[in-house]
Parts: structure tokens; sequence; C-alpha cells
């Protein structure tokens, strides 16, 4: 799939999530270990203003900046919005996905980083429904795609804290939303 694509296809996926979330649910814990609901959605804001900074050429520590930069106040569906339509923008300039950036996990082209982003909005959604009783299921082409983006990388994302090791197996022939939830430590 191509990474814009896919970029598209899960922020939809994403803001259906956070659309439904209850007003009164955003203080409550969520399912991401310390984090609010209300955090993980100020956490995908402030990764569509991170991959802006790095796709305009900006290094780690001026993406991590620009993540911070900007509000989270007000309405969290709105915050997802400004800043999705920003960094669609940004993937979609002239060479985005041949650029390469300097990610915190290492350097790689624009179009790895999609995938990478694709995958934090699919995943985070599921989270957002997760923890507010919200529609959990994955579309199986979304879910193919980002289970194909992180496989690779999986064994090094739990080293590093991002997957948990939640010790469940699964087997190949299991329904690919339960793999990639397993992959990356959901289930």
């Amino acid at each position: 799939m191509d990474p814009r694509d896919l970029l598209r296809r899960t922020a939809v996926e994403y803001r259906v999530r956070l659309a439904a979330v209850p007003a009164d649910r955003w203080g409550e814990q969520s399912v991401c270990g310390e984090w609010t609901v209300k955090e993980i959605a100020d956490h995908i804001v402030g990764g569509n203003r991170f991959a802006v900074a790095l796709l305009d050429g900006g290094s780690t520590q001026d993406a991590m900046a620009a993540a911070r930069t900007g509000s989270f106040e007000g309405d969290p569906v709105e915050r997802f919005d400004e800043t999705a339509a920003t960094q669609l923008a940004a993937f979609e300039a002239e060479g985005a996905l041949d650029r390469i950036v300097h990610h915190p996990a290492g350097d790689m082209p624009g179009s790895a980083f999609a995938g990478f982003r694709a995958g934090d909005l699919l995943l985070h959604g599921w989270d957002l429904a997760r923890s507010t009783g919200g529609d959990e299921s994955l579309p199986d082409q979304l879910a193919e795609a980002i289970y194909a983006v992180y496989l690779p990388t999986a064994d090094s994302a739990r080293s590093f804290g991002i997957f948990a090791d939640t010790g469940t197996k699964v087997t190949d022939d299991a329904p690919i939303a339960q793999r990639l939830l397993v992959l990356t430590g959901r289930a």
C-alpha cells in the first residue's frame, strides 16, 4: 500500500475512535501504562508535529521540541484535525518519501517513517477504544500493512520498551488484528 494512502486511512480510523471518546472519559486511566485517555490524544498530536519537523529537515531534538510546541488545550478532535492535515501535507510534499529523516530509532526514508506514523495512529486508536469501551476492531488491510511495518523492528522495539512482551503466543493463521496486537504488546 502506498505510504501516504496508509497514513490517510489510518488517520481516518484514529479520528473515528477519537471522536467516539465520551466527554467524561478524557481524564481516565488508559491501557497505555501511566497515560490518561487525553494523554494518548496529546501524544498523537505531538507525534504529528514531530513528523512535520523531521520531514522539514529538523534534528531529533528539533522535532522533539516541535512535538511539545503549540497547544494541547481545547477539543482533542480539533487539535488532531489541525495537526493531521499538516502532517499529511508534509508527507505529500515532493520528495518527502525519499528524504532521510533523523528519527530516534535511526535514520530512515520518509516512506518508512510514514509507516511508523500510520502504525501509531492505528494502534493508539485501538488504545482509545479499548480504554473507553469503543469499537476495537481493526480493518484487516490496515492491520496487515502495519504488521508488515512493525515485524522487522519488533525485537528492537521490545528491547527499548516500546512494545511489551506479554508472553502471549499466537499462530501464523490467527486473525491479522490479533497478531498485530500481540506483536505490539497489546494482547
